[in-house]
C-alpha cells in the first residue's frame, strides 16, 4: 500500500526531470561503455525533443538517440549541467547509459 504510492511519486518526479529538460540544446551526447569504463561520443550540437511519449535526441536532422519515457530513468549530473539517462535494452539485459552535456541556460 505505502510502497505503490511511493513508487508512484518516483515515477512522476522522474516524468517532471524529463519535460523540464525538453527543447534543451546540448553541446555533446556520449555512451558509457561498462566494460571499459569510458565514454563515446555519438553526436554534438544536439536538441533534447519529446514528442507523444519517445524521448528523442536530434542531431543536423539525424536522430540519435530515441526511447519511450515510460522505461528512461533521467537523473542530473552533480553539476547540473547534463543529464544520465538510463535503461536496460530488452535485447541485451544490459544497463545502458546516455549522458547529454547541456549548453549554457541560465536559470
Amino acid at each position: 500500500m505505502f510502497f505503490n504510492s511511493k513508487k508512484r511519486k518516483e515515477i512522476k518526479e522522474n516524468e517532471a526531470r524529463l519535460m523540464r529538460i525538453n527543447d534543451f540544446e546540448v553541446r555533446y551526447v556520449t555512451t558509457r561503455d561498462p566494460k571499459k569504463y569510458g565514454e563515446s561520443i555519438i553526436g554534438k550540437s544536439c536538441v533534447i525533443n519529446i514528442r507523444s511519449g519517445e524521448f528523442n535526441i536530434m542531431c543536423d536532422d539525424k536522430l540519435i538517440f530515441t526511447h519511450p519515457v515510460e522505461g528512461l530513468q533521467c537523473s542530473e549530473l552533480m553539476s547540473q549541467e547534463g543529464a544520465i539517462l538510463s535503461y536496460v535494452d530488452n535485447e541485451t539485459g544490459e544497463n545502458v547509459e546516455v549522458m547529454a552535456y547541456y549548453k549554457y541556460h541560465r536559470k
